[in-house]
């Protein structure tokens, strides 16, 4: 059913976005490991986040909630799955990949299903690198259906072959599963979620950032460059006798969240603050690209709990200006890159965004979507293989947005709707209840009229 989005000159406000999507997940599965009870507060109410809590009930953790956006996880004496029992991911990428990653270290057959959205995504890229740890895994031509067959695992050095924190996490659960070492390199920093919350709930990990180093030029001796020692940016070193403990995580808000909100401080020309959301630096590359395209970008009231870092962040709008994405910087902000293409079409001059492919494996095709829904709004938007060129607009037009039943292409035509001119709907607004189902209730209350 058609949906009427609503519009606005500008918009100010303070809010608070539910708790973080990714740590929530990790919060839900590492509980399958814990030795003791795991707390999780602020803990998100998505469809995404429900299905990691049903993975766990199904490895024998106990979930209870007896205080609002608080679960206590309590983990199985032994880990046991019912023979011939299905996990059903629905939409979430992140169950699927984590729980396979689990299920590959313990003595468990684990089967995992999906939605035909999640049937459709890659999973390829946690089959190879566990099955070379001795897992046995069987798949439906690299997609779900899955079967994992548990083993105890070998251990296990891998260089990441493509940005990805949930093959990350998936390797580093297997290797606490099985008590395996495992050493990893990223060649691109990703989320790193799943070690901040290894090391908060008492296990053994390092994390070693490879810095560059100042040489002498071979070539011209008085001129000095910079080079990494090494080739990868980062490494990631799980003990073989790493074992979760258990403890209290402490959930910050959900920065991919808030996004779509200071993205609307940004459209409008107004303010918006967000209280307590997550600060993490592998999370928030969207303020250094709001403050690069003219908005005003502030952070206060800093704090770190449970490992995370949280603040106040409020951002005002300003005139728009165009840039180009790319690389580390496209990745960083993957989730947030539909609200980059949004700015781009209110910016003056050209905006290129590359080396963002994985967009076209998410819950839809998300350069097609966006392509698809900036030309409706009457927007020069071309098509990259890897990424897109966008014109920007004098004034973009209202349209009848198509979500593709993707949460993060609802929301974001939803911000893009605020400044359009003329009245804009949205054909199925469903599909924020994945992430965010107070979505519309926070911007409503952002929204002056």
């Amino acid at each position: 059913m058609s949906t009427a989005l609503r519009s606005a000159r500008r918009v100010s406000g303070t809010i608070t976005v539910p708790g973080d999507k990714s740590i929530a997940h990790r919060a839900a599965l590492m509980a399958i490991l814990a030795r003791e009870p795991v707390t999780a507060r602020n803990f998100p109410d998505s469809e995404d986040c429900r299905r990691s809590l049903a993975a766990a009930e199904a490895f024998g953790v106990e979930v209870r909630s007896e205080i609002k956006n608080e679960v206590v996880l309590y983990p199985p004496a032994k880990l046991t799955v019912e023979p011939g029992m299905v996990i059903d991911c629905g939409n979430s990428a992140t169950t699927a990949r984590l729980v396979a990653g689990i299920a590959a270290g313990t003595d468990c057959i684990v089967a995992l299903s999906g939605d035909r959205s999640l049937s459709r995504r890659p999973m390829d890229r946690i089959i190879d690198p566990l099955t070379a740890m001795g897992a046995e895994l069987v798949d439906s031509h690299g997609h779900l259906p899955l079967t994992v067959y548990g083993r105890t695992l070998l251990p296990f050095s891998y260089r990441l072959p493509l940005a990805s924190a949930q093959v990350k996490s998936a390797l580093l659960l297997a290797g606490l599963a099985s008590r395996c070492g495992v050493t990893l390199q990223e060649n691109t920093v990703t989320r790193d979620h799943t070690e901040i919350m290894i090391k908060a709930l008492s296990g053994e990990i390092s994390v070693r950032d490879v810095k560059p180093v100042v040489q002498e030029d071979p070539v011209d001796p008085r001129k000095k460059r910079r080079v990494r020692p090494e080739t990868f940016k980062r490494e990631i070193v799980l003990s073989p006798h790493a074992q979760v403990v258990g403890g209290e995580v402490d959930i910050p808000g959900d920065f991919s969240t808030a996004a779509y909100f200071l993205a609307a401080a940004a459209l409008t020309g107004g303010e918006i603050s967000v209280e307590g959301v997550g600060v993490n630096p592998t999370r928030t590359g969207f303020l250094e690209h709001l403050k690069a395209v003219g908005a005003t970008v502030e952070i206060r009231d800093r704090t770190v709990r449970s490992g995370e870092a949280r603040a106040t962040v409020t951002v005002k709008g300003g005139s728009l200006k165009a840039r180009k994405v790319a690389s580390d910087e496209a990745v960083g902000m993957i989730d947030e890159l539909p609200l980059v293409a949004i700015l781009a079409a209110y910016s003056e001059g050209t905006t290129v965004v590359r080396d963002a492919r994985e967009l076209r494996v998410k819950e839809s095709d998300r350069l097609n979507a966006i392509a698809h829904n900036l030309q409706a709004m009457g927007v020069s938007c071309g098509m990259l293989e890897d990424g897109l060129v966008i014109e920007g607009a004098a004034e973009p037009s209202g349209a009848d947005f198509v979500s593709f039943g993707d949460h993060r292409i609802a929301m974001a035509f939803s911000i893009a709707a605020l400044a359009a001119a003329g009245p804009s709907s949205l054909d199925d607004s469903t599909s924020v209840k994945v992430s965010c189902p107070q979505f519309y209730e926070l911007l409503g209350q952002i929204v002056t009229k």
